[in-house]
């Protein structure tokens, strides 16, 4: 029974880590191209003509709220991933420690995937053009670029952090089951 709520925690940390990773790249993306926002974000997420756009007096409270809207449900997903790879340690104690272990690495992952995307975007794609859909009024291609290389790769960091969290819990669960049949 507690391995279970110590299963529940880890996808709620999970989610709302993802969440305020989602807020942060969110905040520093918009300081690089707004444009993102307005002309896509905004709309995809509906924000552009709801009614809580219209009340909101900052554009940084709808990048909040894309933030958040964009990253949630990637939380969701790792944290029932590595939620039930770290069922299977012994003790819930163990479980818990090394589960926020794996979200702390699929975290710098992704963090590092995004750097990597952001520099590839800007010293690269800019220059170089994308054949993805942009809307055709942008006045900075090269920002817009960069931001969309940026969130891409961001997700892909996701996805790969989240393997390799589950990887990490298989390899320490099985170094510790064998430190346990040596003792």
């Amino acid at each position: 029974m507690r391995k279970f709520a110590v299963f529940l925690l880890v996808i709620c940390v999970a989610i709302v880590i993802a969440s305020l990773y989602g807020i942060g790249h969110d905040q520093v993306t918009y300081g690089i191209s707004p444009e993102y926002y307005t002309r896509y974000k905004f709309i995809q997420f509906n924000l552009a003509d709801s009614g809580a756009a219209r009340h909101m007096t900052q554009p940084r409270s709808a990048v909040v709220m894309t933030g958040v809207k964009s990253t949630w449900m990637i939380g969701l997903a790792a944290g029932v991933a590595l939620g039930l790879f770290a069922l299977a340690f012994r003790n819930a104690d163990r479980m818990f420690q090394s589960a926020m272990q794996a979200i702390g690495l699929a975290l710098l992952i992704t963090i590092a995937c995004a750097v990597i995307g952001g520099l590839y975007g800007h010293n690269v794609l800019a220059h170089k053009g994308v054949s993805w859909w942009m809307p055709d009024n942008i006045s900075d291609k090269p920002d817009y670029i960069t931001v969309g290389t940026t969130t891409n790769f961001s997700y892909a960091g996701a996805m790969i952090g989240a393997v390799a969290g589950i990887i990490f819990l298989l390899i320490k669960n099985s170094r510790l089951r064998r430190q346990a049949e040596e003792e």
